[in-house]
């Protein structure tokens, strides 16, 4: 009994150290009590640390929009739409992060992206009337969109522009309308299905010529940019929607002199280099003349920018005046959609006048 008791006694006291051997000392204590801690996560993160992490994804911005139309076919790449599926994402991973994701989430909507295997008429016409339904079924997101970025394409087009002209005037803060492809034949479908329909938030729209009858519908705008071609029905469009706001004007190489009644106090006007400097004296407030080479030009600039000095120190503005020459500078492969766009693909220089 003795000894039992003994072997009772030496067993209730050994210990085992932290790697696996049996300890020799008969008073070893237990291992103290680590209470949990948990770590960095995205919710601690400030919010001026999370946008600008945010800002390095993947996403559209303005050049793509402008030469978007030159890939075959005319459709971005969904590597170029990572932000916003990002943005959504997180905005469905906890309360919190919905508070200050989802606002991001839908302030920009893209209907503009399709994989490369397939039809890209059917892919991007089936996303339109996707995004419209969605939003239509969710009255709250409603007033998050402010820029909703489009191709439009000729698939079913009679039901789907209609059902998209419909749900932009539903947005009681878009202020941005940014079309980056439109096929030259479907003028008619375009003012058919945007007939009667009103955006007076809209301040910024660009667009090819040929979609051009969406211009009517903005009767506030501020900026316009032509995306493809000269921009003349867009200049009829903005004489016929009466659009009196207007102040900067880009891209265009068609004759302007029907605007200069509408938009007297045009401010900023951005034509094609060897553009006709003499029509633009007629506008007495321009502060600004940009020239813009999309294609390569090799036309010696000075004679042009002397040309547009002089036709701003002849006006009536007292504002600083400027003649900016904007050059494109970066290649896409579109074949591959390699984008290398975002590095130094623009550069400006700006002449005092």
């Amino acid at each position: 009994m003795a000894r039992a008791s003994k072997r009772a006694k030496t067993t209730a006291t050994s210990t085992v150290t932290p790697d696996g051997a049996p300890s020799s000392s008969m008073s070893a204590q237990p291992l103290p009590s680590i209470p949990f801690q948990s770590g960095p996560n995205l919710e601690r993160i400030p919010d001026e640390v999370l946008h600008e992490a945010l800002s390095y994804l993947p996403t559209l911005r303005d050049h793509h929009v402008l030469f978007g139309y030159r890939l075959t076919p005319p459709v971005i790449p969904s590597t170029l739409l990572v932000r916003s599926s990002t943005l959504r994402a997180l905005s469905q991973t906890s309360r919190l992060l919905r508070s200050r994701c989802l606002a991001m989430a839908w302030q920009q909507i893209e209907l503009c992206g399709a994989e490369q295997n397939v039809s890209f008429y059917r892919a991007i016409g089936e996303a339109t009337r996707t995004g419209t339904r969605v939003l239509k079924a969710c009255p709250h997101l409603l007033p998050l969109v402010q820029t909703v970025s489009i191709v439009l394409t000729r698939y079913q087009s009679a039901e789907i522009i209609p059902a998209f002209a419909a749900c932009l005037a539903t947005l009681p803060n878009l202020t941005t309308i940014q079309v980056i492809h439109a096929h030259s034949q479907m003028t008619t479908a375009i003012k058919n299905g945007f007939q009667g329909k009103q955006f007076p938030s809209v301040r910024r729209i660009s667009l090819p010529s040929s979609a051009h009858e969406i211009v009517k519908s903005c009767p506030n705008l501020e900026e316009v940019t032509c995306t493809e071609g000269d921009g003349s029905t867009i200049i009829g469009s903005l004489v016929k929607g009466k659009c009196q706001e207007l102040r900067v004007l880009k891209d265009i190489d068609a004759p302007l002199k029907r605007l200069v009644k509408v938009v007297p106090n045009l401010r900023h006007i951005g034509v094609r280099m060897g553009a006709n400097m003499t029509p633009l004296a007629d506008f007495p407030f321009l502060d600004t003349i940009e020239f813009i080479d999309n294609f390569g030009s090799q036309l010696s600039a000075a004679p042009y920018t002397g040309q547009a000095s002089e036709v701003l120190k002849q006006n009536k503005s007292q504002a600083e005046k400027t003649v900016l020459l904007t050059k494109w500078t970066g290649t896409w492969d579109y074949g591959e959609y390699k984008n290398d766009a975002d590095k130094a693909f623009v550069t400006r220089e700006a002449i005092k006048v």
